[in-house]
């Protein structure tokens, strides 16, 4: 049975006759013309039952029912401010609840009933995840999920660092040129929490099979790969379906920064999306085309001389907010099906592009959703945007 508690990150304060709950910059507040809210609200510290809480209420309002409180219970948790004090974090000692006191108070905002701040981060923990790619975006990525809590990391790169790279590849530093990337990057990760299961594979991924050895026992991936170019997104999404892992790909484009999510069994695949795009816009087509060529002769594409750090942070950030929105469900991800985008001088998050899942599609028609995302196909949560 629940007990439920007041979140201690949600403060409120009584005016006018009302009770009002601060989150956000926004207020929820709640008429109170004589007193049996606040009272309420007192007894919702974490010990009590919901039949204990009707008891002790009723004593000063008998006129409170069981069905009223279990009523205003559900009003409260409904509308964000309650969290179940049963779930206490029995597998997270000193060491884990000091280090990751802020998420759990973030998380707690997000908690209900059903859910606690503890089982979010437990999600987090036993994730296991892959970043293939350990570049610009991608060193980025790997320290925040390292930082957050993720435990269970692989990560892959065949690059060396170059001096070029030091405008944005914020965790290499000059005594590190000419060393391999994922080598140094591992160090950092370390550093930062000794604690965590780190594969490092040096690797260049030149084939989907390439992608399925690194990806083949991960839940989600980022891939922020970008050699070459028009190819490795296709091997992407095969190694990733054949895995059942998520995938969110993207990168920076000169001025403007995209990603997208593919869940296998549950959106379409980057299969669908282009041919749907190459279907219903010659100009996609056409760009398509020149791309493809473009990558096969070998060729330097333009907008790969342009990388700027504050772009390329920013990305990073909405990357692993969408890989942590998939790993704890904390709400429902944005970019599922969808390619988002954000410039440097409009950071408005827009849809770019959508696509559908093809029920035709020779290379993802037949994926089930692996047990981790089903829930993506039931969530109710509408999306923001």
């Amino acid at each position: 049975m629940a007990r439920p508690a007041l979140k201690v990150s949600i403060p409120y304060f009584v005016s006018d006759g009302s009770v009002h709950f601060r989150l956000g910059g926004e207020l929820t507040s709640l008429e109170d013309p004589d007193g049996r809210v606040l009272a309420l609200l007192k007894l919702l510290d974490g010990t009590r039952e919901p039949a204990e809480v009707h008891r002790e209420l009723a004593a000063a309002h008998p006129d409170v029912s069981p069905d009223d409180v279990a009523e205003a219970l559900d009003a409260l948790d409904e509308s964000g401010l309650l969290q179940d004090a049963t779930d206490q974090g029995p597998d997270f000692d000193a060491a884990a609840r000091g280090r990751w006191s802020n998420n759990l108070g973030f998380f707690e905002t997000y908690a209900s009933l059903e859910v606690s701040k503890y089982e979010y981060q437990r999600r987090v923990r036993d994730a296991r995840v892959a970043v293939l790619g350990v570049g610009g975006i991608g060193s980025h990525v790997l320290i925040d999920l390292v930082a957050i809590g993720f435990t269970d990391i692989r990560i892959v790169d065949f690059d060396k660092i170059e001096l070029s790279n030091f405008n944005r590849q914020i965790i290499y530093g000059e005594p590190d040129l000419g060393r391999t990337k994922v080598h140094v990057a591992a160090e950092r990760a370390r550093a930062l929490n000794s604690g965590i299961r780190l594969d490092a594979v040096e690797a260049k991924l030149m084939s989907a099979d390439d992608v399925y050895r690194v990806v083949h026992d991960r839940d989600l991936v980022i891939a922020v790969v970008d050699r070459p170019k028009v190819h490795v997104v296709h091997w992407l999404n095969e190694g990733c379906l054949r895995a059942g892992a998520a995938l969110i790909g993207g990168g920076v484009d000169t001025q403007r920064a995209i990603h997208y999510t593919m869940v296998p069994g549950v959106s379409g695949c980057v299969e669908c999306w282009y041919r749907q795009a190459r279907e219903s816009d010659p100009t996609s087509r056409m760009v398509f085309d020149e791309l493809d060529q473009t990558d096969r002769e070998g060729r330097a594409f333009g907008e790969d001389t342009a990388a700027f750090n504050a772009l390329v942070a920013a990305e990073a950030g909405f990357m692993v907010s969408e890989l942590v929105r998939l790993a704890t469900r904390v709400s429902p991800p944005l970019s599922v099906g969808r390619l988002l985008e954000t410039t440097f001088h409009d950071p408005r998050i827009t849809v770019a592009e959508r696509w559908d899942r093809d029920p035709a599609c020779p290379t993802c028609a037949d994926v089930p959703p692996a047990a981790a995302l089903e829930w993506l196909l039931t969530d109710p949560r509408p999306l923001p945007f």
